[in-house]
């Protein structure tokens, strides 16, 4: 610890204060930025400002610094070089064993179009098998603990991208075109209608994550990078994608109002100037109201609570939920008498079909 304090005295004000200034008042808060040692904070600014020589010296001839340390705002030093685009310093932690989030690094390098890094990162001995660009970090999680953050704070992606989504929607034709030549391709969802295991368990689990990973899946799929790179005949191609997702928008309609009010918005700011323009007006006011309805968790929690106890008939096709309706409308006036008669006993049906909606109804 001593041999590296000629190094702390030297850290220059100015480094310091810009430091200090990016922490911001958080920073007095937040346990994370209080538990680090002196040296790994200064291992830290060097990393972010790209002092190499520092660095470099420091992981080679320190015994006790931890390089997997992270920050107040949960970056690790590969995530900070990566993020400031220090090729040489993200090539010498590279070469480090046991270096944690080096997914996030990836992700964080591809959001950001740093093609070399890209390339240097892809050379981890981690990404030996494709299998790893093909595995979100949700599906990451019950193989590694230390790939990627599974924590909010440790990352800015969402868990179900993958590096070839994350560049199909930044656009990035050259890292596209470099993770296929890795074996990384964006795999077709499954039809919505689909029963299998793996499409029920994560229904139930978490219906809304389930749709947004759909979503982020066609927008990667449907991407100009991602068809022109990937596919033989990408006019062919993009209109099954467009028949596909046309079919799809009146099904998943958790992000589709979303879309309806930034449309909008964006005539409303064309026609009357700037968002900040009469921001006391009726209409701004109502249009606020509606952006935050439209919000795809609000509409996730409307359908969640309107086919409440009829979960599974909102993946049904048209025929079966036209048959239950039919069943609901000449049943509903003996089960009203029935339950008039006997209000608190409870009758047996099928996995609970009908009984909750009509007692919910007839209270």
């Amino acid at each position: 610890m001593t041999h590296f304090q000629p190094y702390f005295r030297h850290a220059t004000l100015r480094e310091k204060g810009r430091r200090q200034a990016i922490r911001g008042p958080a920073y007095m808060f937040n346990e994370k930025g209080t538990s680090l040692t002196a040296e790994e904070e200064h291992f830290l600014d060097s990393a972010e400002y790209g002092n190499i020589p520092v660095v470099r010296k420091m992981l080679e001839e320190s015994k006790t610094l931890n390089f997997n340390c992270v920050d107040y705002m949960g970056q690790n030093a590969l995530q900070l070089a990566v993020g400031n685009e220090h090729l040489e310093v993200t090539e010498l932690l590279l070469k480090k064993e046991n270096l944690a989030r080096v997914g996030d690094a990836l992700l964080l390098a591809i959001s950001k179009g740093y093609v070399r890094i890209v390339e240097a990162i892809l050379n981890h001995p981690a990404f030996a098998q494709g299998q790893r660009l093909t595995l979100s970090p949700l599906e990451q999680e019950l193989r590694d603990d230390d790939f990627y953050a599974y924590d909010e704070d440790g990352t800015r992606f969402s868990h179900d991208i993958t590096p070839i989504i994350l560049a199909a929607h930044c656009q990035e034709y050259e890292i596209v075109h470099i993770l296929l030549l890795k074996g990384a391709r964006i795999e077709r969802p499954h039809d919505y209608f689909c029963k299998c295991n793996e499409c029920m368990e994560k229904q139930r689990k978490d219906s809304f994550s389930h749709s947004r990973s759909r979503m982020n899946a066609y927008k990667g799929l449907a991407s100009a990078a991602y068809l022109s790179l990937s596919s033989e005949d990408p006019v062919l191609t993009a209109l099954e994608l467009s028949n596909e997702l046309a079919r799809l928008a009146n099904i998943e309609t958790e992000f589709k109002v979303t879309h309806h009010c930034a449309f909008f918005l964006g005539l409303r700011v064309f026609r009357w100037g700037s968002k900040t323009d009469h921001c006391h007006s009726p209409v701004n006011k109502c249009l606020e109201l509606n952006i935050f309805v439209a919000h795809p968790n609000c509409q996730q929690q409307l359908l969640t609570m309107w086919y409440e106890n009829l979960s599974g008939l909102r993946q049904q096709s048209i025929a079966v939920k036209f048959l239950a309706v039919f069943g609901v409308s000449i049943g509903l006036p003996f089960l009203a008498i029935a339950y008039w008669i006997a209000p608190c006993s409870k009758v047996q049906t099928p996995d609970g079909l009908f009984t909750g909606i009509f007692t919910q109804g007839l209270d």
